[in-house]
């Protein structure tokens, strides 16, 4: 029995150590063949020829097929820099020899302006530089009116795609007046005479044409000679009526006088309620520039200016046209507070403090020249003037 047993261990312990012992000579077989497989590897290595050596790759690009873009995009720019450059010296050129016209010696404004320019500026330089398009003119000192500025809104010649829009629309080059009448020599009215298209626009876009005026049609029995196409919107037919006197029919606005006009006037706008800019008075006259060298029609369109500016410092209301005037024009507020309330406001005090501004500057101006001893006693008088409004102050708060 005990050797049954001694045998029966000896052969579990064989077991045991075959079972430990065969991953051993299984994993040195495996080493033996893979050393085997790299020592024949290796030798036919030795035995192979040597490999030719590897070149980088070439990268070749793709030739261009066609270089029409890029030409037409370079003319473009080249055409674009080109019409820059000439457009710029074109309208100097024209608003420099317009202006020469203008302030010619013995001239319509030489006549009725005693100052030409802005005053502040050395000798010659009347003419002021708004845009490439825009150029300014200023003349002042003369009865009824604080000024005039003349606005040369020319054709944008310098930018190729406005000047080619304007070419296909037939914009021409405008010149517009704007004579700011002193506001006692001017009484509440509106009145528009344009062509009929600009009347429209007008009618839209205009304050206080669409808020204060109406079309007319000019009746025959008061007007015989009344040109066709002639839009006419007015606060009061009386008031249109009145001013068309036989001398601004003749001059502009009779039917033989406008043929000579028409291809120029655009608008005629007088109005004491403009609805932009620090002055409310102001007489406007737009027409587009007749060819060069005519200075018979720019001379005719500018005495129409004046003439008017000059029948409207001695026009006075009667007292009905007085009353529907303020009626027309308390509405009118009454509308605005009505619809927005405070735009309407704020918007109404902006334009009284532009406007007083305006008068302080025009004031200063006018003080810088005068000569010192007359500025001295000047600045002394509205001193006392000042001291006394304080004083009137403090005794009605006593």
């Amino acid at each position: 029995m005990r050797a049954s047993r001694f045998w029966a261990a000896r052969l579990l312990a064989m077991a045991l150590l075959c079972a430990a012992l065969t991953p051993l000579v299984l994993a040195d077989d495996q080493t033996d063949d893979g050393a085997t497989d790299s020592t024949a590897a290796a030798g036919a290595a030795a035995t192979a020829p040597p490999a030719a050596p590897r070149r980088a790759p070439v990268i070749q690009l793709r030739p261009q097929d066609s270089w029409v873009l890029e030409v037409c995009a370079l003319t473009f720019l080249a055409t674009f820099l080109a019409n820059l450059f000439i457009g710029r010296r074109r309208n100097e050129q024209l608003a420099l020899a317009w202006t020469s016209e203008l302030v010619a010696a013995d001239g319509v404004l030489d006549r009725n302006f005693s100052l030409l320019g802005p005053g502040d500026t050395a000798a010659g330089e009347v003419l002021l530089k708004d845009s490439m398009h825009c150029y300014k003119f200023w003349a002042s000192g003369r009865r009824f009116c604080k000024g005039m500025l003349a606005t040369f809104n020319l054709v944008r010649r310098q930018d190729l795609l406005a000047w080619a829009v304007m070419a296909l629309r037939g914009q021409k080059d405008v010149l517009e007046l704007e004579v700011r009448v002193n506001e006692g020599a001017m009484p509440p009215l509106a009145l528009v005479i344009a062509q009929p298209a600009i009347a429209r626009e007008m009618q839209q876009d205009s304050a206080d044409v669409k808020a204060l005026c109406k079309r007319l049609e000019p009746t025959r029995d008061r007007i015989a000679q009344w040109p066709e196409r002639l839009t006419v919107l007015a606060e009061h037919s009386s008031i249109f009526y009145d001013l068309m006197t036989p001398q601004l029919l003749d001059l502009a606005f009779g039917r033989e006088a406008f043929q000579a006009l028409r291809p120029y006037l655009r608008y005629l706008h007088v109005t004491s309620e403009a609805p932009e800019g620090p002055h409310s008075h102001v007489v406007r006259l737009s027409f587009a520039l007749p060819p060069p060298g005519d200075t018979a029609t720019l001379n005719k369109l500018l005495v129409l200016a004046l003439l008017l500016v000059d029948l409207l410092g001695s026009y006075k209301l009667s007292p009905e046209q007085e009353k529907r005037a303020r009626e027309a024009r308390q509405k009118r507020e009454a509308a605005e507070a009505k619809q927005g309330g405070g735009g309407q406001a704020d918007e109404r005090a902006r334009r009284a403090e532009e406007r007083r501004l305006a008068k302080l500057e025009a004031e200063k101006e006018r003080l810088r020249r005068l000569p010192p001893d007359q500025r001295e006693k000047e600045l002394e008088r509205k001193q006392k003037i000042q001291m006394r409004r304080q004083m009137a102050k403090f005794a009605k708060k006593g």
